[in-house]
């Protein structure tokens, strides 16, 4: 370095004037900031925690496990925030600005739709997202952009640079403040600082059945009634494969969506908005009468139910042989980042750009493992088929029970009828419905091959009907696949009962496959009977308003599914 170069960094560092510099450039950086503060604190902070402790029941992790990762990302972004900042003012003044101000409105813009906009957010469910039914959104989106970017530009215009960097400065520091406040609020209210119980259910003990009694409450989601009666037409090999059972096609069942579906069938209780789900469910299925009869006749039992911690959480729970008191792990922290940055990036970003990522609620309970060489159930229908296929049968003498839950029919569309993956463009309501019969054939079979078939009671059943056609509201999911066999029961050909049957009926029918009866014999409802059947309908993720309906006619028909008027809301 040249002599004179040196003197003139060494006279610019000493000079009585390089603090005053010095802290005017700190100053200017101080808007830059804040707004990386603020902006990450959203997206990395109060975004994946708000949505953990407004959805505690559809995560299997809390909020111990996922806020080190999250400080992680926090700190991430803050450093890549200021990082950006600062590669602008080297490279031009103005472009800092302008880049300030572009932040401010990203913030302000991603703020207002997180916070006030994302009422109509299309289901995470699995099904596609039909985005053309979304203009008005897409509309309100831009506008917002437009305006609070013309708002920004307004207000460089008239108060200048300087006083819009410290305006900047406190709307940050007082949205920070805010996010804040509310994070800890909504988490107090929800108890979602609370570490999650250390609960895990497992494959133990899967294909455990006695060689003396066993009853199988073997659930396929999504498996619409009316669909079973097309395919059995067109497929008389199904009927084959349930020639020892009865299939009831005029059921009802008690609720449109697997939260609260699931457990009304182990249970029999309705919720009806009445108290906290989780303290209602709890009880009730302490007080189950299909549990309680299994308890004092020490059967061994098992329920594969991967959403099990969602609606039961008590001492009750250690009657289960496949449910585990241990502490879950992440299998890849990478991944659970990625999938909570998509998920927030469906609520906060612009409608157009939500789009361009996928976001699958079950991924993160895949990402879980056990600590020990154990492994968690999943519903997924692939990973019970392989199951199917390569765990053999232990038999017992004690008596069995178990209550399994599969993905079987329902959204996303990904199987072909022998269970290979398929891309979900290719996919089909019908072709997942076959798949799940598949699953169903091979489960039979296994138990035929394994010689415990016979002292097997098994209910088939679904949690719900799938309203699959457009024009058809939530009401088309309110016909269930039904069908039962008893114990030691036989039959030449599949049996078919047109009794108009309720999942209010389910605990009874429990009782009397336990005390051996018949399929025929379990229901008192028969054919011919006119007999309006309740169920409580509400819009996807909107239960805290329950719409009491009466089935009036066969379970088929929509068009007899009447309203009562009566209505439950959360209080």
């Amino acid at each position: 370095m040249k002599p004179r170069r040196l003197c003139v960094i060494i006279n610019s560092v000493f000079h009585p004037k390089a603090g005053f510099r010095l802290m005017k450039q700190i100053k200017l950086f101080i808007p830059a900031l804040c707004l990386s503060l603020v902006g990450s604190f959203l997206l990395t902070l109060y975004g994946p925690l708000e949505l953990l402790f407004t959805n505690l029941e559809e995560f299997h992790f809390g909020f111990d496990m996922l806020f080190p990762l999250l400080l992680l990302l926090f700190a991430a972004s803050m450093i890549a925030a200021m990082a950006g900042f600062a590669v602008c003012r080297l490279i031009y003044a103005r472009l800092y600005d302008l880049a300030l101000c572009a932040a401010m409105t990203a913030f302000l813009c991603t703020y207002i739709q997180g916070m006030f906009m994302a009422g109509n957010l299309p289901p995470l469910d699995g099904s596609p997202i039909r985005w053309y039914l979304y203009h008005r959104q897409y509309a309100q989106s831009m506008l917002l952009w437009l305006a609070v970017g013309i708002m920004v530009s307004l207000g460089v215009r008239f108060l200048h640079m300087e006083r819009m960097r410290k305006l900047f400065t406190w709307l940050s520091l007082f949205f920070t403040s805010v996010l804040l406040v509310t994070l800890v609020t909504v988490g107090i209210q929800n108890n979602g600082f609370a570490p999650k119980p250390g609960i895990a259910v497992t494959k133990q003990q899967e294909f455990t059945m006695s060689t003396q009694e066993n009853l199988v409450i073997f659930v396929i989601d999504a498996a619409d009634s009316r669909t079973f009666s097309a395919m059995l037409e067109e497929n008389p090999s199904y009927g084959e494969m349930l020639k020892d059972f009865t299939y009831y096609p005029n059921t009802v069942s008690a609720y449109p969506f697997t939260k609260h579906a699931i457990p009304q069938m182990l249970h029999g209780q309705w919720y009806e908005n009445q108290e906290d789900f989780l303290t209602f469910s709890s009880a009730a299925m302490d007080a189950s009468p299909l549990l309680q009869t299994l308890s004092d006749g020490n059967w061994r039992m098992g329920i594969y139910e991967e959403e099990l911690t969602s609606f039961y959480r008590s001492e009750g729970l250690s009657r289960f042989e496949n449910v585990s008191f241990v502490k879950q792990q992440f299998t890849s922290r990478s991944k659970v980042l990625e999938n909570e940055i998509k998920l927030v990036w469906f609520k906060y970003s612009p409608w157009p750009l939500k789009r361009l990522t996928r976001v699958e609620m079950d991924r993160f309970n895949q990402l879980l493992k056990l600590p020990e060489d154990v492994s968690l159930f999943h519903t997924n229908n692939l990973d019970f088929y392989t199951d199917l296929n390569n765990i053999p049968v232990e038999t017992v003498s004690e008596p069995c029970f178990r209550f399994i839950h599969i993905e079987g029919a329902h959204v996303p569309f990904r199987y072909d009828e022998n269970v290979n993956l398929i891309d979900e463009s290719e996919g089909s309501y019908p072709q997942n419905m076959a798949c799940a019969m598949t699953i169903v054939h091979a489960y039979l079979d296994k138990l035929r091959e394994a010689g415990v078939y016979d002292n097997t009671a098994i209910t088939l059943l679904a949690d719900h009907g799938y309203g699959y056609e457009r024009e058809i509201p939530i009401v088309g999911r309110g016909n269930p696949v039904l069908a039962v066999k008893g114990r030691g029961e036989q039959h030449p050909a599949m049996a078919r009962s047109e009794a108009p049957i309720s999942y209010e009926d389910l605990q009874e029918a429990y009782q009397r496959l336990l005390k051996g009866k018949t399929s025929g014999e379990v229901f008192d409802a028969k054919e011919g009977q006119i007999r309006p059947r309740r169920i409580l309908l509400y819009p996807y993720m909107k239960e805290h308003i329950m719409a009491e309906y009466m089935q009036t006619g066969h379970a088929f028909d929509i068009e007899t599914m009447v309203p009562t008027g009566r209505e439950y809301h959360a209080k």
